[in-house]
């Protein structure tokens, strides 16, 4: 998995980081999924060398039932998606070391895409699902297990009367159409056309008004870890700045979350997509909405909106200091080219790299005056062609991970 803690020092919290020994507990969340798979892993790997109670199976039996209890510390569900040599567990993906990769390939070859383990697992109820994994031979069909808390399925499930457990046919319509529905976000686009189109009026209320928003996206995408991605649907071109940041603000929660950032640097960072443009409220009206190509002069006042922006969420307090951050740099590109020009090169912050991503994503599935929304695989193909200049590659890669997982393409 990438490491969620961008180079440097960590800061205290005013960039949405937290101190490395306050995110111990976060860490051993994210890690109980993969010890618990490296634990079967490795039963099946000593079962393939040794008899059921040979010493050594017995104390990789002994680790994986260590390993049971602290997978629901905090959900008391978990569900492992297997796609190619990729394992997903909750829509997070693993890394891709020689232990997923090996997992993925034992569940794959015996037809298990969708692994869905409840609270009140047992190491005795884990057996059985064991020696079907050990006796499975090349050619057979697909194992046949019943268990009250282990339920085996796969991506294409069928959407009626499947005998499946609510979360496994939420993910099987998740990942078998595709990751994106529209959802209403009305409100929260007039709110946020408000804050954009009459900054100076909006001052006083501003942290409430950011507050209703981002409470109402985080509800939608979090109520529900198998949901469908709930982009905003855009209705009208006019609307166009208002919905795209509220879905660049959903995108990228997705990715800060996936990435197993703690839920307050996703917030932050969800704050930084939806606030990223306020410095355009300083651009003159004229030259923001001008039609054709503007001039030298108008770009340069254009180029400005990034040091503005900043410049405005710095004054509220309440904001995280984080979509300052987004605010200055969303405008710069991975190789450093791009505006505000840099003293001195480095490194975009790791929220404002997110947000590009997110942002060229939207961007091009959107319906815009002068062309039609692209398909995702027209999107992906432009995309990978800009990774190491626009985007950061790696943080593409595991987006088209990420989209894959939910068969967006």
């Amino acid at each position: 998995m990438l490491d969620p803690k961008p180079s440097g020092p960590a800061s205290e919290d005013e960039d949405g980081r937290r101190e490395p020994a306050r995110e111990a507990p976060v860490r051993d969340s994210q890690d109980a999924p993969e010890r618990f798979l490296r634990a079967i892993g490795k039963v099946l790997r000593d079962r393939a060398l040794y008899p059921e109670h040979h010493p050594q199976a017995l104390a990789g039996m002994s680790a994986l039932g260590d390993a049971i209890a602290p997978l629901f510390a905090e959900r008391s569900e978990r569900t492992v998606v297997v796609i190619d040599d990729q394992v997903f567990v909750d829509d997070r993906l693993l890394g891709q070391g020689k232990s997923s990769a090996e997992l993925a390939r034992t569940l794959h070859e015996r037809g298990i895409e969708v692994l869905t383990a409840q609270r009140g697992l047992t190491l005795d109820e884990l057996r059985p699902f064991l020696d079907l994994l050990v006796g499975f031979r090349a050619g057979t069909s697909k194992p046949c297990f019943r268990s009250p808390h282990l339920v085996l399925g796969d991506v294409a499930i069928a959407a009626a009367g499947t005998a499946v457990p609510d979360a496994v046919q939420h993910l099987g319509a998740a990942v078998a159409t595709s990751a994106l529905r529209s959802a209403s976000f009305e409100d929260e686009a007039k709110l946020l056309r408000d804050t954009y189109v009459d900054w100076a009026a909006v001052q006083e209320r501003l942290l409430s008004q950011v507050d209703r928003i981002m409470s109402a996206l985080e509800k939608n995408l979090f109520a529900n870890v198998h949901s469908l991605i709930p982009l905003a649907e855009l209705k009208s071109y006019d609307e166009y700045t208002y919905v795209h940041a509220i879905n660049l603000s959903i995108l990228t929660m997705v990715q800060a979350e996936s990435l197993g950032f703690p839920k307050e640097a996703v917030h932050a960072f969800g704050v930084g997509a939806l606030l990223h443009d306020v410095g355009k409220t300083q651009v003159p009206v004229d030259v923001l909405h001008k039609a054709g190509k503007l001039s030298p002069e108008e770009f340069e006042l254009m180029k400005g909106h990034p040091a503005h922006g900043a410049a405005l969420l710095l004054q509220h307090p309440g904001i995280p200091k984080i979509a300052a951050i987004v605010a200055y740099e969303h405008h710069l590109k991975f190789n450093h080219a791009g505006y505000p020009s840099m003293t001195r090169q480095r490194p975009q912050h790791i929220a404002s790299r997110l947000t590009a991503i997110s942002d060229t994503f939207d961007a091009m599935r959107s319906n815009r005056p002068y062309r039609d929304a692209m398909e995702a695989a027209q999107i992906f193909e432009i995309m990978q062609g800009n990774k190491g200049t626009d985007l950061d590659p790696t943080l593409v890669d595991h987006f088209f991970a990420l989209m894959k997982s939910r068969k967006v393409v």
